[in-house]
């Protein structure tokens, strides 16, 4: 999950054209930890709309 959002994160800062596919990448992501019980619900949803202000 880390990963994924890192590199989402990179991709913002460097204005790239592939952050619409790493965006979604980082979604699944904090959802599969979310549904696996790695993270808490709160932290997801936290971290979802953090990606989503990010992705604008």
């Amino acid at each position: 999950m880390r990963t994924a959002v890192k590199k989402f994160e990179t991709a913002v800062a460097a204005n790239s054209d592939d952050r619409t596919a790493l965006y979604t990448q980082a979604i699944s992501a904090v959802d599969r930890a979310k549904s696996k019980g790695l993270i808490k619900a709160n932290k997801a949803a936290n971290a979802k709309s953090r990606l989503t202000k990010l992705n604008k």
